[in-house]
């Protein structure tokens, strides 16, 4: 497949947008999307390694807080599912109360109306429902959790079907500085995590392309201007279930363009200019700012 390169989140990256007067896209100078909310963005802290940063999550809420771009992702996830179901869909019958599980208590957070479909299905309707991708990890005979289902519409440079059955550690592989970095911490927040201590956390990125839908690499364009690449952030949510053992790991993906997040806060723009700049090379190269490392701090340093 190739890229297309345009302006629009929520086109996939190898389709060409359609554009209307109320396109959720780029069009006569008019770029829309929700800017990522501040809390979810790196902090000095990240510059010297990875870090998990897990912080506690309200019982009660499941999936992202609704904003603007809610109903754009629904509409781009619900077109997915009836035409790409298998590059967003993934499902091992182990999983299926696992997946009831999860659409009853996302849709009941939500004071919708329970899914009467079952297994996978179940798991659809509640990834419908919301902005949020929806995985569900299931324990081996081991113990270790393993991606058993999942309903994916924004993965950032990875195939579902690839990762299906796979550990934290071979979804997460091949992030730079893993086993250095994440993998203890990973693997104690697994072992801590309980049906009353949900958690979330971010991971963030920068992208010469806005697509939500997002399963291959872009190609590098060094000379791109930076003001036209992207910022990108998961928020990420980790939930013990409490009657089928298993593990929801959601992903709400927010993308910035660079020139509309260098009109945000003095210090903020300064903040990850420095950030950029500091980042180990390895991990620079993981979250594809390595080509563009240099023109992207000079640009955010000149704020």
């Amino acid at each position: 497949m190739s890229f297309v390169f345009h302006n629009d989140p929520f086109t996939p990256f190898d389709r060409q947008p359609i554009l209307h007067v109320d396109s959720p896209g780029f069009g006569s100078g008019n770029l829309r999307f929700t800017p990522i909310p501040e809390e979810y963005l790196p902090t000095a802290v990240d510059a010297a390694r990875l870090r998990v940063g897990a912080r506690q999550l309200d019982i009660n809420q499941w999936v992202s807080t609704p904003d603007n771009d809610w109903l754009r992702t629904q509409v781009m996830k619900m077109q997915l599912i009836s035409e790409r179901p298998r590059e967003v869909i993934g499902f091992e019958e182990v999983a299926k109360e696992a997946c009831e599980e999860v659409s009853r208590g996302i849709l009941h957070s939500l004071n919708l109306t329970e899914s009467d479909q079952e297994g996978i299905d179940a798991l659809v309707d509640a990834a419908a429902a919301v902005a949020d991708d929806l995985c569900v990890l299931m324990p081996d005979e081991s113990g270790v959790p393993r991606l058993r289902a999942a309903v994916l519409c924004a993965p950032n440079r990875w195939r579902l079907a690839e990762k299906m059955g796979g550990t934290m550690v071979s979804i997460h592989s091949p992030v730079a500085r893993y086993d250095e970095d994440l993998r203890s911490p990973v693997d104690a927040v697994l072992m801590r995590l309980s049906p009353e201590r949900p958690l979330w956390r971010a991971n963030w990125g920068v992208s010469s392309h806005p697509s939500l839908f997002q399963p291959e690499s872009p190609p590098p364009t060094p000379e791109m201007d930076p003001s036209d690449m992207w910022l990108r952030v998961e928020w990420q949510t980790l939930r013990k279930l409490p009657i089928s053992g298993g593990i929801l790991f959601t992903i709400r993906t927010y993308v910035e363009q660079m020139k509309v997040f260098f009109e945000r806060d003095y210090e903020l723009v300064h903040d990850m200019g420095d950030i950029i700049n500091k980042i180990p090379e390895n991990v620079a190269q993981y979250k594809s700012i390595a080509p563009y490392r240099e023109s992207l701090y000079e640009y955010l340093s000149s704020r």
